[in-house]
């Protein structure tokens, strides 16, 4: 069986090779100049004062709970996501709890917030689920005194009332895996608007070091290689154009599909499209449409997670989690990325309609 039409595909080209063996060649392969053009850049781009460059995205969530102090404290996480912030709470020594997210953006709201926080939350992660913007503000003006973070991991490229997503939270976080709208291979970025969490932020990154030698705490190694710095300067200059085409993909998508089956965008934001969720019929089972679905050379997924699920986070505090699992026990990520045909988009439609699961609207 061939697949013609994967779920997604980074967008490279000669551009991003050229820029790594040009760092090879140079000998500085580790957290210089390059590194710290990729970071202004960044910062410029999601309109913060600081960005700290780390391995991955996680690494960027830990970096923020470790600088918030949140240990013996409470961290509030949506359900519905990809494990790796409950997992960051969990590992900076924090207690999980877990908040239903809106049924119609898939997102925590700030009432949703507001309704799940307890007195020993000390910071919420607000996910920009799919790179959908949350309403990290309206959580923020919620929630008082309790830390926000906006992890902005799939939405660089989209927005908020006017505002980059990754501008928002006293931290945001941002991942540039293979699966997001550019990538590093590896990689992420930790913003901030404040200089002293910025410069702990950058001593913990580097083991700890407050200058050469001088070791002021027990810190880990999250330094991103010259490489990857390089690699990233060329996908954000390509970032507009990813994010235009993806945004042609999904409209297409929501003129052919029923729009009551997918994600909806807040009023004043724009979306990177970053993944593309669906929801099929309750008579419908998720493992037998993927399974059809490849057959056909298509190859779609499963969307997230409902973390309450997890043998990793047994024990998180929660209430009712109804809309996550609605969401989930229905949903597939359908294929979007730059790489795709417009014959391709034609093709998925098609086979979707094939299976009696996507009626055009009329």
């Amino acid at each position: 069986m061939s697949i013609r039409v994967r779920v997604a595909q980074p967008e490279l080209d000669d551009r991003e090779s050229a820029a790594i063996t040009a760092v090879l060649a140079s000998g500085m392969l580790v957290q210089g100049a390059m590194v710290e053009r990729f970071e202004r850049a960044i910062a410029e781009r999601c309109g913060r004062a600081h960005a700290i460059a780390v391995t991955n995205g996680t690494a960027a969530l830990e970096l923020a709970l470790e600088c918030l102090e949140v240990r013996g404290h409470e961290v509030l996480v949506p359900d519905l996501t990809w494990p790796s912030p409950a997992h960051a709470a969990v590992r900076a020594g924090a207690s999980l709890a877990l908040s239903d997210v809106d049924r119609a953006q898939w997102n925590v709201t700030p009432s949703l917030a507001a309704e799940a926080i307890s007195d020993a939350t000390r910071a919420l992660i607000v996910i920009d689920q799919f790179g959908v913007p949350a309403d990290v503000a309206g959580v923020e003006s919620a929630l008082g005194s309790v830390h926000v973070i906006e992890d902005a991991a799939c939405a660089i490229g989209s927005t908020f009332g006017g505002k980059s997503c990754g501008s928002f939270g006293v931290f945001s976080t941002l991942s540039f895996h293979p699966r997001k709208v550019i990538t590093t291979g590896e990689g992420g970025m930790l913003l901030t608007d404040e200089p002293a969490l910025a410069a702990r932020a950058r001593m913990l990154r580097n083991h700890g070091q407050k200058g050469p030698g001088d070791f002021g705490a027990a810190g880990p190694n999250l330094r991103l290689t010259e490489m990857q710095a390089a690699m990233g300067l060329v996908q954000l200059e390509k970032l507009d154009g990813i994010v235009a085409r993806r945004q042609a993909i999904g409209a297409r998508y929501r003129e052919a599909l029923k729009s009551d089956a997918m994600q909806a965008c807040p009023a004043g934001a724009s979306w990177n499209h970053q993944t593309f969720g669906y929801l099929l019929e309750p008579s419908q089972d998720v493992s037998v449409v993927l399974a059809a679905m490849r057959e056909r050379g298509i190859e779609c997924g499963r969307l997230s997670y409902a973390l309450h699920t997890l043998p990793s986070l047994r024990g998180a505090r929660h209430g009712a989690l109804s809309n996550t699992s609605a969401i989930l026990d229905r949903a597939i990520a359908l294929p979007l990325h730059t790489k795709m045909s417009d014959e391709d988009v034609e093709a998925v439609i098609a086979a979707l309609s094939g299976l009696g699961i996507a009626a055009p609207q009329t």
